[in-house]
């Protein structure tokens, strides 16, 4: 049989996905599933594993019956996932606790050691990153303290990606661009750091091995393919965090071009051709050798619009049901009734705290502007316009580190709405640019899958097949003004209520 079909999984922070495509990268079927996320106490994040197994068993049967597929034409399999996560399992993979996903913030206390015994220019220097909640290394630390049996029963420590793909191969190992969120890997030699890990005192020895993105690292196993549908023996390779994977199914692969991943976060990928190594931003691994990534990231972007839906938008959920569309669609043409700037209200989108640049844990969200004059349409736009002062944000502090953008590209769920994008090229004075068809991160996978299994002959074959650039948003010249005033305001008001935040916090732990 002619194995030319790639398929792509996601394992997202609010759901799994799955895409099949051939090499051409003409999507045939995908299909999606959500799955909960627990907050059992303030700023604790936890998911169990098993729900994203579960996940992919319920929507891989489907993919394959949409496109009418033989699974054995299958060629091979990528795997992305949210990250960082904790993800606890013993030798045979299966999971011993919760994962901490990178939602978690409660190891402020183990950063805080890290700071003082390790510091943070140790780690910029030779992994990049920051030390902060989100990194893997400071969440090992409280799993080590405060879950000290469940740890001695680990056998190693996954990302999800990593853990579906244990479950479908039963091999464990970490893909390569997921390493700097570790906190103790050698950005420069792709590898872990024992200097590093030996200051923090975490033990490498329950870390998997590193594998490239497009390394095959195990075949289906026949347990897998009767849970899944899928055939047995079929290639999977190692894949990446769900940011690398959306910048490679973007043809984000040259310096200075940049694609904008937004779902419950935004995520901006920047990519360079040396390693960012500070602790403003992120640093990741190119899925292409020899290529990195740059990294802004904010936690709720998507996620506060989803807020907005669920605690303020029950006219919208029940009118979309009734219609049969996506209530976003409905939030989205009431964005479009309110006119640039919002009538002057500002938002701050830190709705669970806020990664880069600001790294606050006690940040929280914030209506600025509001009035008796202010309208539902207003509050829906200035979250919309609160998320690209965030982009506009990470890229400023990308620019004054040597890493310029000049081009950008979105792709995720908030791509769908044409207003955010049109916001985003006037708020950044920048074209955005739609690909033609992109999943987020999951055809990202296909193509590391093609080029592991000799589908395509390179990286660059890939992306020449698969990807094409359609819909452009132009920047309005006319609105630069309004919103440079308007990002001003922006960036002054985190420094303001700086003080007032950490107060708060102080407030309810009284």
């Amino acid at each position: 049989m002619d194995r030319k079909l790639l398929l792509g999984i996601d394992v997202g922070t609010t759901g799994l996905k799955a895409v099949l495509c051939d090499a051409d990268g003409t999507i045939m079927a995908q299909a999606a599933q959500e799955y909960p996320t627990a907050f059992p106490h303030p700023n604790w994040a936890e998911q169990d594993p098993r729900d994203w197994w579960l996940a992919a068993c319920a929507v891989l049967p489907r993919v394959l019956s949409a496109a009418r597929c033989d699974p054995r034409a299958i060629a091979g399999i990528g795997v992305s996932g949210q990250a960082p996560d904790l993800v606890p399992v013993d030798q045979a993979g299966e999971a011993v606790g919760p994962a901490m996903i990178w939602l978690d913030r409660r190891s402020e206390p183990q950063c805080g050691w890290l700071r003082e015994h390790v510091g943070g220019e140790m780690v910029a220097a030779t992994n990049g990153c920051r030390i902060d909640p989100y990194n893997l290394a400071p969440k090992l630390l409280w799993f080590q303290e405060h879950r000290p049996e469940v740890y001695r029963s680990t056998h190693a420590i996954l990302q999800a990606n990593g853990y579906l793909i244990g479950r479908l191969t039963g091999a464990l190992a970490m893909d390569v661009t997921n390493g700097p969120l570790t906190l103790f890997f050698d950005s420069r030699r792709l590898c872990y750091s024992e200097a590093l890990a030996g200051a923090m005192r975490i033990d490498l020895e329950r870390m998997p091995r590193l594998a490239g993105s497009a390394e095959v690292v195990g075949e289906v196993t026949p347990e897998a393919a009767a849970a899944t549908g899928l055939a047995a023996g079929t290639p999977v390779v190692a894949g990446a965090c769900d940011g690398a994977a959306a910048a490679l199914e973007t043809g984000v692969m040259c310096a200075g071009e940049a694609v904008d991943m937004i779902g419950q976060s935004t995520v901006v990928s920047l990519c360079s051709s040396e390693p960012y190594l500070g602790q403003e931003l992120i640093s990741l691994i190119h899925p292409v050798p020899g290529r990195y990534l740059v990294l802004g990231a904010l936690v709720a972007s998507g996620g506060s619009l989803r807020w907005f839906r669920d605690q303020l938008g029950e006219v919208e959920r029940l009118a979309a049901q009734n219609l049969g569309v996506d209530p976003f669609e409905l939030l989205s043409q009431e964005a479009a009734s309110s006119p640039p700037g919002a009538n002057g209200l500002v938002f701050l989108p830190y709705m669970f705290g806020e990664r880069s640049p600001i790294w606050d844990s006690a940040a929280r969200g914030v209506f600025f502007g509001l009035s008796l004059a202010t309208k539902k349409a207003d509050m829906v736009r200035a979250i919309m316009e609160g998320a690209a002062f965030g982009l506009r944000h990470n890229l400023e502090v990308a620019a004054r580190a040597g890493f310029v953008a000049n081009s950008l590209r979105c792709v995720g769920g908030g791509a769908r709405s044409a207003v955010w994008n049109q916001i985003k090229a006037d708020v950044l004075q920048m074209p955005v640019h739609l690909p033609r068809a992109a999943s987020g991160a999951a055809q990202g996978d296909a193509m590391m899958a093609g080029v592991g299994t000799g589908v395509y002959r390179s990286f660059e074959e890939a992306v020449a097949r698969v990807v094409a650039i359609g819909r452009e948003f132009a920047p309005s010249e006319a609105l630069r003004p309004r919103y440079d005033a308007l990002y001003r305001v922006y960036l002054d008001l985190y420094p303001a209520l700086r003080g007032l935040y950490k107060d708060l916090a102080a407030a309810m732990a009284a």
